[in-house]
Protein backbone atom coordinates (compact mmCIF):
# COMPACT_ATOMS: atom_id res chain seq x y z
CA UNK A 1 0.00 0.00 0.00
CA UNK A 2 2.72 2.23 1.22
CA UNK A 3 4.50 1.78 -2.31
CA UNK A 4 1.67 1.90 -4.57
CA UNK A 5 0.82 5.87 -2.53
CA UNK A 6 4.62 6.90 -3.14
CA UNK A 7 4.10 4.92 -7.19
CA UNK A 8 1.25 7.55 -7.31
CA UNK A 9 3.01 10.61 -5.91
CA UNK A 10 5.74 9.95 -8.28
CA UNK A 11 3.25 9.83 -11.14
CA UNK A 12 1.70 13.06 -10.16
CA UNK A 13 4.78 15.13 -10.42
CA UNK A 14 5.73 14.19 -13.95
CA UNK A 15 3.05 14.87 -14.90
CA UNK A 16 2.23 18.23 -13.04
CA UNK A 17 6.01 19.14 -15.13
CA UNK A 18 4.41 18.55 -18.42
CA UNK A 19 2.22 22.32 -16.94
CA UNK A 20 5.36 23.90 -16.69
CA UNK A 21 6.72 26.56 -19.46
CA UNK A 22 10.33 26.71 -18.75
CA UNK A 23 12.06 29.73 -19.90
CA UNK A 24 10.21 29.27 -23.63
CA UNK A 25 10.12 33.38 -23.30
CA UNK A 26 13.48 34.17 -21.97
CA UNK A 27 15.79 36.79 -23.15
CA UNK A 28 19.82 37.17 -23.34
CA UNK A 29 21.30 39.87 -22.50
CA UNK A 30 23.20 40.16 -25.44
CA UNK A 31 19.79 40.68 -27.19
CA UNK A 32 18.93 43.42 -25.63
CA UNK A 33 19.88 47.25 -25.65
CA UNK A 34 19.51 48.80 -22.04
CA UNK A 35 18.65 52.76 -21.94
CA UNK A 36 20.19 54.52 -19.35
CA UNK A 37 18.50 57.69 -20.01
CA UNK A 38 16.62 59.55 -23.05
CA UNK A 39 17.22 63.24 -24.51
CA UNK A 40 14.12 64.48 -26.26
CA UNK A 41 14.20 67.83 -28.95
CA UNK A 42 12.17 69.02 -31.36
CA UNK A 43 13.61 70.32 -34.50
CA UNK A 44 11.20 71.93 -36.45
CA UNK A 45 7.93 69.73 -37.17
CA UNK A 46 10.28 66.86 -36.32
CA UNK A 47 11.12 65.19 -32.94
CA UNK A 48 14.51 63.77 -32.30
CA UNK A 49 15.02 61.41 -29.40
CA UNK A 50 19.12 60.37 -28.44
CA UNK A 51 19.11 56.97 -26.69
CA UNK A 52 21.95 56.48 -24.18
CA UNK A 53 22.64 52.62 -24.62
CA UNK A 54 24.83 50.85 -22.08
CA UNK A 55 27.84 48.84 -23.41
CA UNK A 56 28.30 45.97 -20.49
CA UNK A 57 31.38 44.93 -22.11
CA UNK A 58 33.37 48.00 -21.70
CA UNK A 59 31.74 48.97 -17.95
CA UNK A 60 35.63 48.09 -16.46
CA UNK A 61 36.38 49.87 -13.30
CA UNK A 62 39.84 51.40 -14.65
CA UNK A 63 41.23 52.98 -18.09
CA UNK A 64 38.25 54.63 -18.73
CA UNK A 65 37.65 58.23 -20.54
CA UNK A 66 34.80 60.04 -21.69
CA UNK A 67 32.12 58.85 -19.48
CA UNK A 68 33.92 56.53 -17.07
CA UNK A 69 34.79 53.45 -19.75
CA UNK A 70 36.17 50.51 -19.97
CA UNK A 71 39.64 48.64 -19.80
CA UNK A 72 40.14 49.61 -23.86
CA UNK A 73 39.36 53.34 -23.04
CA UNK A 74 36.08 53.58 -24.57
CA UNK A 75 32.92 55.15 -22.98
CA UNK A 76 30.36 52.68 -21.66
CA UNK A 77 27.59 53.98 -23.62
CA UNK A 78 26.94 55.56 -27.67
CA UNK A 79 24.60 57.91 -28.42
CA UNK A 80 21.88 56.71 -30.98
CA UNK A 81 20.18 59.72 -32.29
CA UNK A 82 16.87 59.70 -34.79
CA UNK A 83 14.41 62.13 -36.08
CA UNK A 84 10.44 61.40 -37.16
CA UNK A 85 7.38 63.16 -37.39
CA UNK A 86 6.91 61.76 -33.64
CA UNK A 87 8.36 60.81 -30.86
CA UNK A 88 7.18 57.04 -31.30
CA UNK A 89 8.53 57.10 -34.30
CA UNK A 90 12.31 57.86 -33.95
CA UNK A 91 12.28 54.50 -31.56
CA UNK A 92 10.93 52.37 -34.60
CA UNK A 93 13.56 54.23 -37.10
CA UNK A 94 16.53 53.38 -34.04
CA UNK A 95 15.36 50.04 -33.84
CA UNK A 96 15.94 49.26 -37.50
CA UNK A 97 20.07 50.89 -36.97
CA UNK A 98 20.43 48.36 -33.83
CA UNK A 99 20.91 44.45 -33.80
CA UNK A 100 19.70 44.45 -30.18
CA UNK A 101 16.08 45.04 -29.21
CA UNK A 102 15.73 48.79 -27.45
CA UNK A 103 14.56 47.84 -23.54
CA UNK A 104 13.52 50.98 -21.31
CA UNK A 105 12.83 50.04 -18.24
CA UNK A 106 16.23 50.72 -16.61
CA UNK A 107 16.28 54.02 -18.22
CA UNK A 108 15.98 56.60 -15.10
CA UNK A 109 16.53 60.28 -16.34
CA UNK A 110 14.32 61.87 -18.87
CA UNK A 111 15.99 64.92 -20.94
CA UNK A 112 13.54 67.67 -22.37
CA UNK A 113 14.92 70.11 -24.68
CA UNK A 114 14.03 73.72 -24.30
CA UNK A 115 12.07 74.04 -27.30
CA UNK A 116 9.99 71.10 -26.57
CA UNK A 117 9.32 72.33 -23.12
CA UNK A 118 7.98 75.48 -24.25
CA UNK A 119 5.72 73.71 -27.13
CA UNK A 120 4.48 71.52 -24.80
CA UNK A 121 5.50 68.25 -23.78
CA UNK A 122 1.71 66.49 -23.19
CA UNK A 123 2.10 64.22 -26.45
CA UNK A 124 5.37 63.49 -25.01
CA UNK A 125 4.11 62.04 -21.67
CA UNK A 126 1.59 59.98 -22.97
CA UNK A 127 4.29 57.64 -24.61
CA UNK A 128 6.51 57.57 -21.21
CA UNK A 129 3.36 56.95 -19.16
CA UNK A 130 1.46 54.16 -21.45
CA UNK A 131 4.23 51.95 -22.22
CA UNK A 132 4.70 49.20 -19.63
CA UNK A 133 8.55 49.36 -19.60
CA UNK A 134 8.54 53.02 -19.08
CA UNK A 135 8.70 53.98 -15.52
CA UNK A 136 6.96 56.57 -13.51
CA UNK A 137 9.63 56.93 -11.11
CA UNK A 138 12.03 58.73 -13.63
CA UNK A 139 13.35 61.50 -13.23
CA UNK A 140 12.41 64.60 -16.33
CA UNK A 141 15.08 67.62 -16.35
CA UNK A 142 14.44 70.76 -18.91
CA UNK A 143 17.98 71.65 -20.63
CA UNK A 144 19.19 74.76 -21.72
CA UNK A 145 19.44 74.45 -25.25
CA UNK A 146 18.93 70.96 -26.72
CA UNK A 147 18.61 67.81 -24.60
CA UNK A 148 21.19 65.81 -26.87
CA UNK A 149 24.10 68.34 -26.24
CA UNK A 150 23.69 67.51 -22.32
CA UNK A 151 23.21 63.43 -22.56
CA UNK A 152 26.12 63.12 -24.46
CA UNK A 153 28.94 65.33 -22.19
CA UNK A 154 31.91 63.91 -20.96
CA UNK A 155 30.62 64.00 -17.53
CA UNK A 156 33.76 62.11 -16.01
CA UNK A 157 32.87 61.10 -12.46
CA UNK A 158 30.29 58.78 -13.43
CA UNK A 159 29.18 56.15 -16.06
CA UNK A 160 26.84 57.76 -17.72
CA UNK A 161 26.05 61.53 -17.75
CA UNK A 162 22.22 60.84 -17.59
CA UNK A 163 23.07 58.74 -14.23
CA UNK A 164 25.08 61.72 -13.22
CA UNK A 165 21.86 64.20 -13.91
CA UNK A 166 19.96 62.08 -11.77
CA UNK A 167 22.31 62.02 -8.50
CA UNK A 168 22.67 65.76 -9.08
CA UNK A 169 19.21 65.77 -8.73
CA UNK A 170 19.04 63.89 -5.50
CA UNK A 171 21.79 65.91 -4.29
CA UNK A 172 20.02 69.39 -4.34
CA UNK A 173 16.19 68.29 -2.94
CA UNK A 174 15.13 65.50 -0.81
CA UNK A 175 12.78 64.79 -3.04
CA UNK A 176 13.03 64.68 -6.75
CA UNK A 177 10.12 65.42 -8.88
CA UNK A 178 9.65 62.22 -10.82
CA UNK A 179 7.46 61.73 -14.24
CA UNK A 180 4.78 60.73 -11.09
CA UNK A 181 4.83 64.42 -9.79
CA UNK A 182 5.59 66.53 -12.61
CA UNK A 183 1.90 64.74 -14.10
CA UNK A 184 -0.03 64.76 -10.84
CA UNK A 185 1.49 68.54 -10.91
CA UNK A 186 -0.19 69.12 -14.41
CA UNK A 187 -3.48 67.89 -13.51
CA UNK A 188 -4.10 68.75 -10.34
CA UNK A 189 -5.81 72.12 -9.17
CA UNK A 190 -4.29 75.26 -7.69
CA UNK A 191 -0.42 74.32 -8.53
CA UNK A 192 1.78 74.51 -11.53
CA UNK A 193 4.49 72.46 -12.40
CA UNK A 194 8.06 73.08 -12.24
CA UNK A 195 11.34 70.97 -13.12
CA UNK A 196 15.23 71.33 -12.33
CA UNK A 197 17.40 72.83 -15.34
CA UNK A 198 20.64 71.02 -16.20
CA UNK A 199 23.52 72.40 -18.81
CA UNK A 200 26.82 71.74 -19.98
CA UNK A 201 29.69 72.80 -18.11
CA UNK A 202 32.86 72.85 -18.07
CA UNK A 203 35.44 71.30 -14.96
CA UNK A 204 38.17 73.55 -15.69
CA UNK A 205 39.37 76.70 -17.94
CA UNK A 206 38.89 75.59 -21.16
CA UNK A 207 42.28 76.45 -22.29
CA UNK A 208 43.75 73.86 -19.72
CA UNK A 209 45.10 70.37 -20.76
CA UNK A 210 42.65 67.91 -20.52
CA UNK A 211 39.24 70.07 -20.16
CA UNK A 212 36.19 68.04 -20.42
CA UNK A 213 33.08 68.74 -20.43
CA UNK A 214 30.56 68.44 -17.46
CA UNK A 215 26.80 69.06 -15.87
CA UNK A 216 25.50 71.11 -13.56
CA UNK A 217 22.05 71.95 -12.28
CA UNK A 218 21.43 76.08 -12.58
CA UNK A 219 17.64 77.01 -11.98
CA UNK A 220 13.91 75.71 -12.63
CA UNK A 221 12.18 75.05 -15.40
CA UNK A 222 8.46 76.96 -14.62
CA UNK A 223 5.31 75.66 -16.60
CA UNK A 224 1.93 76.59 -17.18
CA UNK A 225 0.14 73.04 -17.35
CA UNK A 226 2.68 71.60 -19.69
CA UNK A 227 4.01 74.18 -21.22
CA UNK A 228 7.50 75.90 -20.55
CA UNK A 229 6.81 79.24 -19.44
CA UNK A 230 9.87 80.88 -18.10
CA UNK A 231 14.04 79.37 -16.66
CA UNK A 232 14.51 80.87 -13.60
CA UNK A 233 18.22 81.31 -12.10
CA UNK A 234 19.57 79.60 -9.09
CA UNK A 235 20.18 81.84 -6.23
CA UNK A 236 16.18 82.43 -6.56
CA UNK A 237 14.95 78.83 -7.38
CA UNK A 238 16.96 77.20 -4.21
CA UNK A 239 14.96 80.23 -2.02
CA UNK A 240 12.01 78.37 -3.69
CA UNK A 241 12.98 75.21 -3.07
CA UNK A 242 13.44 76.26 0.41
CA UNK A 243 10.23 77.42 1.05
CA UNK A 244 8.75 74.12 0.03
CA UNK A 245 10.93 72.51 2.60
CA UNK A 246 12.21 70.10 -0.21
CA UNK A 247 15.57 71.52 0.12
CA UNK A 248 18.80 69.46 0.76
CA UNK A 249 21.20 70.76 3.87
CA UNK A 250 21.29 74.00 2.29
CA UNK A 251 23.69 76.94 3.41
CA UNK A 252 22.79 80.45 3.72
CA UNK A 253 25.37 83.72 2.91
CA UNK A 254 24.82 86.09 5.36
CA UNK A 255 26.78 89.90 6.15
CA UNK A 256 28.27 90.16 9.46
CA UNK A 257 25.73 91.86 11.62
CA UNK A 258 28.69 94.07 12.57
CA UNK A 259 31.98 94.50 11.13
CA UNK A 260 33.49 92.80 8.08
CA UNK A 261 32.81 90.05 6.07
CA UNK A 262 30.39 86.60 5.72
CA UNK A 263 29.05 83.84 7.23
CA UNK A 264 28.01 80.39 5.76
CA UNK A 265 24.80 79.19 7.76
CA UNK A 266 23.89 75.48 6.81
CA UNK A 267 20.66 74.47 7.33
CA UNK A 268 20.94 70.76 8.49
CA UNK A 269 16.90 70.08 9.13
CA UNK A 270 14.32 72.13 7.37
CA UNK A 271 10.67 72.36 6.75
CA UNK A 272 7.66 74.69 5.79
CA UNK A 273 4.10 74.80 5.40
CA UNK A 274 1.70 77.51 4.14
CA UNK A 275 -1.17 78.48 5.95
CA UNK A 276 -4.02 80.62 3.55
CA UNK A 277 -7.00 82.99 4.63
CA UNK A 278 -9.03 84.58 2.63
CA UNK A 279 -11.13 87.90 4.33
CA UNK A 280 -13.51 90.15 2.05
CA UNK A 281 -12.31 88.23 -1.00
CA UNK A 282 -8.56 88.72 -0.36
CA UNK A 283 -6.47 85.89 -0.25
CA UNK A 284 -3.28 85.89 1.88
CA UNK A 285 -0.98 83.27 2.56
CA UNK A 286 1.40 82.62 5.00
CA UNK A 287 4.36 80.36 4.53
CA UNK A 288 6.55 79.18 8.33
CA UNK A 289 9.98 77.96 7.45
CA UNK A 290 11.66 75.79 10.41
CA UNK A 291 14.66 74.99 10.57
CA UNK A 292 18.45 73.95 12.65
CA UNK A 293 21.76 75.26 11.65
CA UNK A 294 25.22 74.86 12.43
CA UNK A 295 28.14 77.98 11.54
CA UNK A 296 30.13 76.01 9.13
CA UNK A 297 32.50 79.22 8.16
CA UNK A 298 32.97 82.86 9.74
CA UNK A 299 35.04 84.91 6.71
CA UNK A 300 34.81 88.06 9.01
CA UNK A 301 35.55 89.45 12.11
CA UNK A 302 32.53 89.28 13.59
CA UNK A 303 32.84 87.30 17.10
CA UNK A 304 30.16 84.21 17.88
CA UNK A 305 30.44 82.84 21.01
CA UNK A 306 28.43 85.16 23.01
CA UNK A 307 24.66 84.79 23.50
CA UNK A 308 23.74 88.41 22.34
CA UNK A 309 25.54 87.51 19.04
CA UNK A 310 24.04 84.35 18.52
CA UNK A 311 20.58 86.00 18.28
CA UNK A 312 22.25 88.47 16.09
CA UNK A 313 22.93 85.88 13.51
CA UNK A 314 19.66 84.14 14.14
CA UNK A 315 18.13 87.48 13.19
CA UNK A 316 20.38 88.28 10.06
CA UNK A 317 19.51 84.95 8.96
CA UNK A 318 16.10 85.39 9.35
CA UNK A 319 16.34 88.71 6.96
CA UNK A 320 18.69 86.92 4.62
CA UNK A 321 16.02 83.83 4.51
CA UNK A 322 12.61 86.13 3.87
CA UNK A 323 14.37 88.34 1.56
CA UNK A 324 15.29 85.84 -0.74
CA UNK A 325 11.79 83.91 -0.81
CA UNK A 326 10.23 87.22 -1.47
CA UNK A 327 12.26 87.60 -4.18
CA UNK A 328 11.43 84.27 -6.02
CA UNK A 329 7.77 84.63 -4.95
CA UNK A 330 7.68 88.12 -6.48
CA UNK A 331 9.49 86.27 -9.75
CA UNK A 332 6.86 83.08 -9.71
CA UNK A 333 3.96 85.50 -9.18
CA UNK A 334 4.10 88.87 -11.95
CA UNK A 335 6.61 87.47 -14.17
CA UNK A 336 5.46 83.58 -14.66
CA UNK A 337 2.26 83.82 -13.21
CA UNK A 338 2.91 80.72 -11.88
CA UNK A 339 1.94 78.48 -8.63
CA UNK A 340 4.80 76.51 -8.43
CA UNK A 341 4.34 76.62 -4.36
CA UNK A 342 0.86 74.97 -4.10
CA UNK A 343 -0.62 78.21 -2.51
CA UNK A 344 -3.75 77.34 -5.02
CA UNK A 345 -3.78 73.43 -4.01
CA UNK A 346 -3.25 74.57 0.19
CA UNK A 347 -6.33 76.56 0.33
CA UNK A 348 -8.21 73.90 -1.99
CA UNK A 349 -7.00 71.42 0.86
CA UNK A 350 -7.68 73.85 3.94
CA UNK A 351 -10.53 75.79 2.97
CA UNK A 352 -12.40 73.52 0.12
CA UNK A 353 -15.91 75.96 0.23
CA UNK A 354 -13.61 78.90 -0.15
CA UNK A 355 -11.78 77.36 -3.13
CA UNK A 356 -14.91 76.05 -5.20
CA UNK A 357 -15.88 80.44 -5.00
CA UNK A 358 -12.44 81.35 -6.31
CA UNK A 359 -11.43 78.71 -8.06
CA UNK A 360 -12.11 79.55 -11.66
CA UNK A 361 -10.88 82.89 -10.98
CA UNK A 362 -7.62 81.94 -9.39
CA UNK A 363 -5.36 82.25 -12.23
CA UNK A 364 -6.36 86.15 -12.00
CA UNK A 365 -6.41 86.30 -8.39
CA UNK A 366 -2.98 84.43 -8.34
CA UNK A 367 -0.89 87.68 -8.81
CA UNK A 368 -2.68 89.93 -6.13
CA UNK A 369 -2.11 86.61 -3.09
CA UNK A 370 -0.70 88.83 -0.25
CA UNK A 371 2.46 86.52 0.78
CA UNK A 372 4.18 86.28 4.13
CA UNK A 373 7.30 84.51 4.90
CA UNK A 374 8.19 83.87 8.62
CA UNK A 375 11.04 82.06 9.02
CA UNK A 376 11.95 80.16 12.14
CA UNK A 377 15.84 79.08 12.54
CA UNK A 378 17.49 78.15 15.36
CA UNK A 379 21.11 78.12 15.30
CA UNK A 380 22.17 75.01 17.40
CA UNK A 381 26.20 75.88 17.35
CA UNK A 382 28.72 77.05 16.33
CA UNK A 383 30.88 74.47 15.01
CA UNK A 384 34.09 73.03 16.67
CA UNK A 385 35.92 76.66 17.38
CA UNK A 386 34.29 79.64 19.43
CA UNK A 387 35.51 82.71 17.17
CA UNK A 388 37.08 83.39 13.98
CA UNK A 389 40.27 81.33 13.38
CA UNK A 390 43.36 83.50 12.57
CA UNK A 391 42.12 86.69 13.78
CA UNK A 392 43.19 87.79 17.35
CA UNK A 393 40.94 88.66 20.40
CA UNK A 394 42.16 92.30 19.80
CA UNK A 395 40.52 92.28 16.37
CA UNK A 396 37.34 90.58 16.99
CA UNK A 397 34.33 92.91 17.03
CA UNK A 398 31.81 91.90 20.07
CA UNK A 399 27.93 93.25 20.46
Amino acid sequence: MRFLMKYRAVISLILCTSLLAGCWDREEINDIAFVIGIAVDKEGKDYRSSLQIALPGQSGASGSEGGGGGTSGDKPWFILSNTARTLRGTSLEGQKSLSRRIYYAHRRTILIGEALAREGVAPMLDLFTRYPLNRLSALPVVTRGEAHKVIDTDAPIEKFPSEMVRELCFLNTRNPRSLKTFIDSILDEGVDPFLPIASVSDNVPQDWKGAVTNIKLDGLAIFKKDKLVGMMDKAPADALILAMGEANEPEVMIKAPRGEGDLFIKLNENNSSLHPKIVNGKVSVTIRLYAKGVIVDNESDYGDRREKEILNLNEAVHRKIKEDIEEGVELVQHKFKADILGIGRSIHRQLPKEWDKIKDRWEFLYPEVQVTVEPHVIIENVGIVNKPIGVVEEDIIHD
